[in-house]
This record gives structure tokens, C-alpha cells and sequence, in this order.
């Protein structure tokens, strides 16, 4: 299993980007990036990528409006090799928590497979799961499948790929005819079944809470969470101001909505 051994109070880097704001205006925000260390890393990267809830864009040099999280790869290698010179961009792993499409309407939805491609593209290997604005078609996810560095967890399960096991279970609790939802107890069932499947970490697309420190999300995904073995979970959708949490009973939860976190050894 993996662990997060640490990670800086403080960005590394901003990016700045556009997105839209609950008024109905557009904002320019800026994108936090952590670093820290961890154990266990796959054999096959120095350094692992994390990120989810990429809504917004951002502008090329020459003027071009393109998701934020079609650019952002490029951005990252950059710092990357300022940061560690001795790290190449195939020597890095990508996860991805989902909501990586980017528009500026608040909560709109689309088709992110050009942010999967241009993380693989850049990076070793990319491993995700969707989030609920998140809409691929079947032919969009087969167009990723045929990339043999790119892995969609579409299902919750486990991927064996990169040289570790990645528990997946994307969306969230909701009504299961809408796109990327799930009944709440069909959602918790297939969480308790990962985690007893204990894989190196576990990709959730929505948060469980953590009320005593303030962050929001799922009561009920925490309490599960609390209830199962000791793991690593990575996951997005409700903003921290703090990426990262300890549960009771061992497990951490990272968080990284509107924000990337790197891990080197």
C-alpha cells in the first residue's frame, strides 16, 4: 500500500486559469500545486501526479481558449524538471480523480478525453475515474483503451496497471439515471468491497467528510471508510482548503479538487 509520508503546508506553483462563478461570472482563480513524499512508489515512476476537478481554461500563447486540463500537463512537466532535473516526464505517473472537463459555465458538463490524452501523451502511464460532469460516450472510452498507457477505471474495480493495484469507483451518490451516479447503497457496497480488496490505493471521484477539520463531503463514504482497513484514498469534488487527512483507524484521505499534488520518493 502506499503512504503519504508528507506533503508542504504551502504551493510549490500557481497556475492561473478561468472558470465560472456562482453568480453566472467568470473568475480568474489560481491552481495550487503541493509537493510531498511517498512510500511504496511503483517501480516503473519517480514521481506521481494527483489532480481532480480541472473546470475551468486556460489560454495558449497564442490566444486559443483550451480545457484546463489540456494544458496543464505541459505546465506540469516544466516544473517538473525545474524542481527535480534528474526526474523525466516518463518517469512520472498520473492519477486522476475526475470532473476534468473544463468549461466556463458553472457545473457544465462534457467530454474530457482530450485532458486524458494529453496526460498521456506527456506522462508514463495516466489511471482514473470519471466524476459526474464527466460524459464520454463509448467511443471516447474506447479511443482510451486503445492507448496502452491510459487507464479508465469506467466500473468500480480493481486495474492492475503501472505496477500497482488502483481500486476505482467514480461519480457519485445520486440518482443512477443520471449520468455517473449511483444509488447510495450500491455506492457504499462497492466501497467496502474495495477496500476489502485492500489495492495500493483507492481513486474515489467524491469525498467522504472530515467535520472535525472542517471539510466537506460524504458522512456516509467516511463512515465506511472509518469502518474498513487501513488504506490510501485519493478523491475530489467537495473543496479543502487542507488536501490532506487522517481518519481513525489509520486511513488518509487526500483531496484534490482545484488542486495538483506531486510525490516523489
Amino acid at each position: 500500500m502506499l503512504r503519504i509520508e508528507s506533503l508542504g503546508a504551502d504551493p510549490v506553483e500557481r497556475f492561473a486559469y478561468r472558470t465560472a462563478t456562482g453568480s453566472g461570472g467568470i473568475a480568474e482563480v489560481q491552481l495550487p500545486v503541493y509537493v510531498g513524499q511517498m512510500t511504496s512508489l511503483p517501480s516503473s515512476v519517480d514521481a506521481l501526479i494527483v489532480t481532480s476537478d480541472l473546470q475551468g481554461m486556460m489560454r495558449t500563447a497564442d490566444g486559443k481558449d483550451v480545457m484546463l486540463g489540456e494544458r496543464l500537463p505541459d505546465d506540469l512537466s516544466v516544473l517538473i524538471g525545474i524542481e527535480w532535473p534528474d526526474i523525466a516526464p516518463d518517469r512520472v505517473g498520473v492519477l486522476l480523480c475526475g470532473d476534468l472537463y473544463g468549461d466556463l459555465r458553472r457545473g457544465g458538463s462534457g467530454d474530457p478525453t482530450g485532458v486524458w490524452l494529453a496526460f498521456g501523451e506527456t506522462f508514463r502511464w495516466v489511471v482514473g475515474v470519471a466524476g459526474n460532469h464527466d460524459l464520454m460516450a463509448d467511443a471516447e472510452k474506447r479511443e482510451l483503451s486503445r492507448r496502452s498507457n491510459i487507464c479508465l477505471i469506467d466500473r468500480p474495480g480493481i486495474a492492475e496497471f503501472g505496477g500497482a493495484a488502483w481500486g476505482g469507483l467514480g461519480g457519485v451518490i445520486g440518482r443512477p439515471d443520471k449520468p455517473n451516479r449511483m444509488a447510495e447503497a450500491d455506492y457504499l457496497q462497492a466501497l467496502r468491497k474495495l477496500l476489502h480488496k485492500q489495492p495500493h490505493a483507492l481513486l474515489l471521484h467524491q469525498s467522504p467528510d472530515v467535520p472535525e477539520r472542517g471539510c466537506a463531503g460524504s458522512p456516509e463514504i467516511r463512515a465506511v471508510l472509518e469502518s474498513g482497513p487501513e488504506a490510501l484514498v485519493f478523491c475530489g469534488h467537495s473543496h479543502w482548503n487542507d488536501p490532506l487527512a487522517c481518519l481513525p483507524g489509520g486511513t488518509q484521505v487526500l483531496n484534490v479538487d482545484a488542486k495538483v499534488c506531486i510525490f516523489t520518493r
